[in-house]
């Protein structure tokens, strides 16, 4: 008989071997506890499924506050669902994920939402209640074929790591944000410089002793940038970051740029006007709310939305 209990300390062990069991590649504890447990709005809350001794499904949801208006209410960012290969087709997924959900409104958490491969999309709708945001492309940038010359914006710098200037900068442009994943100098510190594997360069546009806005990049294979969020006052910022961006880029010799952006973002045209075009491949996007919210969270029109959101970049 299948039991479920939620995460207690002492199952990090039985959760990274399940990982490695199920995706055939491991996952340090050093990384699962930055991910489960350091988030500076809180650990994640993960449901287990255990027969007899033996842990045979998870599902977690990470503690991925959401900015409404500049106000932030509590959400969780649906992550690293696994059943064991022996008890696939039992109904563990949906029996693991409701159990968990049941449990999140008492929790105050409002929503959770995220980004499911095409094999659980359909399933996360028709067994626990998610509903469809948007499918969002990738949009992306052929270097070798700009016919014009970007040049690095001198106003922009890169920084080695997060600073309280992120605080105030959100404190100015969070009410202009519709529905976001928050932000914060904690929020942004964690997810960026206490990331155990993964490395980004952080490029900013100063004004004075203030940032007016950011771009976040990191290599992607051997000849890709990844621009992993970009959040500007206006559209003067935007294309100072971007050129910005472009010029390191092809510094790198890389032969593409690809990003993130909803088409209602009001930095979408200026991404087009250089040349980004989307395309494959295509990520679901959805989610499920338990708590009201004051905006309407599956209207695509409302969010802002960019690579950082998703635990893949």
């Amino acid at each position: 008989m299948v039991e479920y209990r939620m995460f207690e300390p002492g199952d990090e062990g039985a959760i990274t071997n399940l990982f490695q069991t199920v995706f055939s590649r491991s996952m340090s504890s050093e990384a699962w506890r930055w991910r489960y447990l350091h988030h500076p709005a809180g650990s994640a809350n993960v449901m287990l499924a255990f027969f007899s001794d033996k842990l045979v499904g998870h599902y977690a949801a990470n503690a991925a506050p959401l900015s409404v208006d500049g106000s932030v209410i509590s959400a969780a960012l649906s992550m690293t669902t696994m059943t064991h290969p022996d008890f696939r087709g039992r109904g563990l997924f949906e029996k693991t994920a409701n159990k968990l959900y049941g449990s999140l409104p008492d929790m105050g958490v409002a929503a959770v939402y995220g980004f499911p491969n095409a094999a659980v999309h359909a399933l996360r709708q028709i067994k626990v209640g998610w509903r469809d945001i948007y499918e969002v492309p990738m949009l992306t940038l052929d270097l070798g074929s700009l016919s014009k010359l970007h040049n690095p914006d001198p106003t922009v710098v890169e920084i080695d790591y997060v600073d309280e200037r992120f605080d105030a900068f959100f404190q100015a442009v969070g009410p202009k944000l519709p529905v976001s994943g928050a932000r914060s100098a904690a929020i942004l510190a964690w997810r960026l410089d206490q990331h155990p594997d993964n490395r980004y360069t952080r490029l900013v546009l100063c004004e004075g002793s203030e940032i007016t806005g950011y771009a976040i990049t990191k290599t992607y294979g051997v000849d890709s940038t990844d621009l992993v969020e970009l959040r500007c006052s206006d559209n003067a910022a935007a294309r100072a970051l971007l050129s910005t961006v472009i010029a390191r880029a092809s510094a790198a010799g890389h032969a593409r740029l690809s990003t993130w952006c909803l088409p209602q973002e009001t930095h979408r045209l200026v991404l087009e006007s250089v040349g980004f075009k989307a395309g494959g491949p295509v990520t679901y996007f959805g989610g499920r709310t338990f708590l009201p919210i004051s905006r309407d969270m599956f209207d695509s029109r409302f969010w802002r939305l960019s690579m950082l959101d998703s635990d893949l970049y």
